[in-house]
């Protein structure tokens, strides 16, 4: 089995409930901000045959094999399963939260409500733990700082810190909504 990509996992995400044309995955990234993970054809559909050559999708042709839909087998979905599981690290908080939330996002079928308040309960502390780790180092470095650079550290600072808000609100959310 070949490797699969970050691409992979969201193409799995996508069509773990219902079937897609490749063109309407390539739209999808090209309408959403999907895009910022890739999606370009030159991406889409060799990611689609190593995920049919890996057996986590059946291809179908339609409309007399002008076009192919594509959907998740059973070994897609656990492998889809097996990767949300991950918990976040502070590596991944760092670099890849948008991943992150994307992955939360895929998760509405395929996890327990439990399973969902420890993912977010991961996040919440790391992103808690990052945050105080950076605002150390503004507080020992702004002084050395051009102001451009204190201003764009503290962009960094208020987008993480509204991603601890959000992930805060998720979880309360989550604990109400669920019962």
């Amino acid at each position: 089995m070949k490797k699969s990509t970050t691409l992979d996992y969201i193409i799995l995400g996508l069509i773990q409930k219902t079937s897609l044309s490749g063109y309407r995955i390539r739209k999808t990234f090209e309408d959403t901000a999907l895009g910022n993970f890739g999606g370009s054809p030159g991406t889409i559909y060799p990611a689609l045959n190593r995920l049919t050559e890996n057996k986590l999708i059946d291809k179908r042709d339609i409309e007399g094999g002008k076009k192919a839909e594509f959907s998740i087998t059973s070994d897609g979905l656990k492998h889809l399963q097996n990767w949300l599981e991950l918990k976040p690290t502070i590596p991944e908080i760092k670099k890849n939260l948008n991943l992150l939330i994307l992955k939360f996002a895929f998760m509405d079928f395929l996890q327990t409500k439990e399973e969902k308040l420890s993912y977010l309960e991961v996040m919440r502390t790391r992103l808690e733990d990052y945050l105080f780790d950076l605002r150390n180092y503004y507080q020992n470095e702004k002084d050395e700082m051009p102001i451009n650079a204190q201003l764009a550290f503290e962009h960094g600072l208020i987008s993480y810190e509204a991603s601890l808000t959000w992930c805060k609100k998720a979880q309360k959310t989550l604990k109400v909504q669920q019962g």
